[in-house]
Formats: structure tokens, C-alpha cells, sequence
């Protein structure tokens, strides 16, 4: 799944008509949108950081967000002499008030430029070779903390500069903007959904899991170190018959040990 947050209605618009998204109407403190097939995500978090930081996490208690989920950022943002219209991912992004700074991982290959961006806490006109927005160092700061690096963006529209300030900007304007842009977002969610689907296999549950702790009491622990084990089996021990390895075993801590020491007891061979 992939969640966008937006802080205007404006920005937010043309990606609820774009991905065709549904208002979720039992969420009443931000309002949550939603794909039918619920790939697709959007919060309209309002403007500011704490605005931001409070919608994504009110938008991961409702939605149950996974750590391979995408995360986006998308809206306008003002710089010094980039053209109103063009669309920007962000590379940098620093926190004005507390010069904190992240740096978001772009491992794709983007038809789109790169720019760093300031997170401010009110609007300025004061332009500066970085992009100017309000909420992406909260958005980013939170987001991190539920995702992976490798699938947190904000992708920024340039809607004000040097020669065309904040005075020009307005609703319909935005909307056109964003609406303009809905190609290269599909392409940024194009881009990062191999990462996303890897991502979810590697931490799905292996196979056999539930088998085991259904018939073996096991500790959160001992969970988390069967997941491992059975990762490892997949790779190591394929050819081998796990439930019959397992059979005779009493105790959670009995099969550990067994698969910890039949994977690093086999031959592990690379096949053509």
C-alpha cells in the first residue's frame, strides 16, 4: 500500500479524482481516503508540522500501515528560481526551527531533478536555492519511525519564486499544478513498488510458521527467532521434510536448536 498526506484540499483533489479514492467516513479527526482495492491511501493533514505529525499518526492507527508500505509527501512548495510548475523529489530536507536533517534514499532511476528542502514554521518570501514548505521534516520524522527509509519521498510542485511569490498562488491554481503532475507520481509509485513487494515477501510469514506455534508453545522471543530459522531453511535446506525434522520434538527450544544447527550443518550450493 502506498499513503500520501497532503496539507491542503487543493493539493489533495486531483489525486482523490486521479486514484479514484473513497472518503473513509468513520475517521473523523483528519479525512482519510481510500482506493477500492486499497492500494492507495491519502490524508489531507492540514497545514503545519504539527498538523502533519498528528495526521500520519492518527492515518497508521486507522489504516494499520505496514513497514513496507509506501509513504509520499506531495504538494507545492516555493524556491528562489526553479519554474512555477516543475516537480522536484527531495534529497535533503532540514528542519528550520532545529536544523535537524534527513535525507531521503532515492535508489531509482527518476525522470524527475532532485532538490533539497527547508521546512519553515510560517510562509516566507526570503527565496533560497532550497525549496520552502511547511510540514516535510514532521512528515518525514514521523514516517521513518513506521517505514522504511528506502520508501519515504516527498515530491514537491514549485508553485512560487522569486518572480512569482506567494501572492499568485491560489486554489485552482494548486489544483491545476498537482493535476498537471499525476503521471510522474504514478511513475514514482511505479518506481517504488518492487522495492515495497520485496520488502513485504522478506517479512511475510515463512512457511510452516503458524503450523509450529499452533502445536508448540513459544515465547515472542522464540517467535522471532523461528521466523528467522525458517527464512534460512527456505534457502539452506529446501529439499529437506521440515514437519517430519520437527516431529518428535517437545519444546520450542528443542526445534531452535535442531534447525539452528541442521542449516549451519548443510551444504549450501549455488545452482545455475
Amino acid at each position: 500500500m502506498f499513503h500520501i498526506f497532503c496539507a491542503l484540499p487543493c493539493e489533495a483533489e486531483p489525486l482523490i479524482q486521479h486514484f479514484k479514492l473513497t472518503e473513509l467516513k468513520q475517521f473523523e479527526l483528519f479525512r482519510i481516503y481510500q482506493s477500492k482495492d486499497k492500494h492507495i491511501s491519502l490524508t489531507i493533514t492540514g497545514v503545519g508540522k504539527i498538523n502533519a505529525a498528528s495526521a500520519i499518526c492518527y492515518h497508521h492507527a486507522c489504516i494499520n500501515t505496514h513497514p513496507a508500505d509506501g509513504w509520499l509527501n506531495i504538494g507545492v512548495a516555493g524556491h528562489k528560481n526553479i519554474p512555477v510548475g516543475e516537480v522536484r523529489l527531495i534529497n535533503k530536507i532540514t528542519d528550520h526551527q532545529n536544523g535537524a536533517c534527513w535525507y531521503p534514499q532515492i535508489l531509482f532511476d527518476s525522470a524527475v531533478g532532485s532538490e533539497a528542502l527547508i521546512t519553515l514554521n510560517k510562509p516566507s518570501e526570503n527565496y533560497q536555492d532550497s525549496l520552502f514548505d511547511m510540514e516535510a521534516s514532521a512528515f518525514y520524522q514521523m514516517a521513518i519511525r513506521l517505514g522504511t527509509a528506502e520508501l519515504i519521498h516527498v515530491l514537491k510542485v514549485i508553485s512560487d519564486n522569486a518572480d512569482q511569490s506567494t501572492s499568485t498562488v491560489n486554489a485552482a491554481n494548486v489544483k491545476k499544478m498537482i493535476a498537471a503532475q499525476t503521471t510522474t507520481i504514478n511513475k514514482l509509485i511505479l518506481a517504488l513498488k518492487p522495492f515495497s513487494d520485496e520488502l513485504a515477501n522478506t517479512l511475510s510469514e515463512p512457511e510452516h510458521y503458524q503450523d509450529i506455534i499452533g502445536q508448540w508453545h513459544c515465547t515472542q522471543s522464540e517467535r522471532i527467532k523461528l521466523c528467522q530459522l525458517l527464512r534460512r531453511w527456505s534457502v539452506r535446506c529446501s529439499d529437506q521434510d521440515l514437519i517430519q525434522t520437527l516431529a518428535k520434538l517437545k519444546t520450542a527450544k528443542q526445534i531452535i536448536n535442531t534447525l539452528y544447527e541442521k542449516i549451519n550443518n548443510s551444504e549450501f550450493v549455488i545452482h545455475d
